[in-house]
């Protein structure tokens, strides 16, 4: 009789560890992968990934996942439902601008929670007149197109810091009337950012072509 059980046990065991040989399944018998969990999951820990991997197919059906800190629940991140994207984009149209440009335009953008950055920009006159131009000091026949446009964290210790605003001509010069811009911006999560590489230096050795390094960590 003891022989005949532990052939049974034998025999199902074997069953379940051949039902079970493509993976684990939670909520379902028939696993694809080596975990699969049918249904909700909640973590009441944290959650590591040794090698994540690299998402090559389409992402039509794929979803951003986050922790909820309210019930650590993991859930579907939706940024078209969410005042906090990763990526927020806009453009600023500054107008009535003095000859001298804009040295301290506060955005109002945290500069703790983001980093900002000008994609572009576009200058014009006043109403929208095209026929603006930059002059040098004391020579207003002399036309030289050249702005500085940056953003930058303002100096000093104060809290709740705010990103600002840089559009000027450079060396002294000045439009030679009042000018408007329109500022293409873009403010990236700093806790969803993955690394803010550090300045690429290269020499082009006037020469027309180049090849720069890969910002670490290098790409894939």
């Amino acid at each position: 009789m003891k022989n005949i059980l532990a052939i049974l046990v034998f025999i199902c065991t074997s069953l379940i560890f051949k039902a079970q040989i493509n993976g684990v399944g939670i909520g379902t018998y028939t696993p694809t992968h080596t975990l699969e969990v049918s249904g909700n999951t909640k973590l009441t820990g944290n959650l590591f990934f040794e090698n994540p991997g690299i998402y090559t197919g389409s992402s039509a059906g794929s979803y951003f996942l986050v922790k909820d800190k309210s019930d650590n629940v993991i859930k579907r991140y939706v940024p078209a439902t969410s005042a906090f994207s990763a990526i927020n984009s806009t453009v600023y149209s500054i107008t009535n601008i003095s000859t001298s440009g804009v040295t301290d335009f506060d955005t109002g953008i945290s500069v703790e929670k983001y980093y900002v950055v000008i994609g572009g920009f576009i200058v014009r006159g006043q109403n929208n007149d095209s026929n603006i131009n930059i002059t040098r000091p004391n020579n207003l026949g002399d036309y030289i197109p050249q702005y500085s446009a940056r953003s930058f964290i303002p100096t000093g210790t104060a809290t709740n810091k705010t990103w600002r605003i840089k559009f000027t001509p450079n060396s002294g010069r000045v439009f030679d009337r009042t000018a408007e811009i329109r500022l293409s911006i873009s403010a990236y999560r700093r806790d969803m950012l993955t690394t803010i590489n550090t300045q690429i230096d290269y020499n082009m050795n006037a020469v027309t072509t180049g090849v720069a390094s890969i910002p670490a960590p290098a790409l894939p």
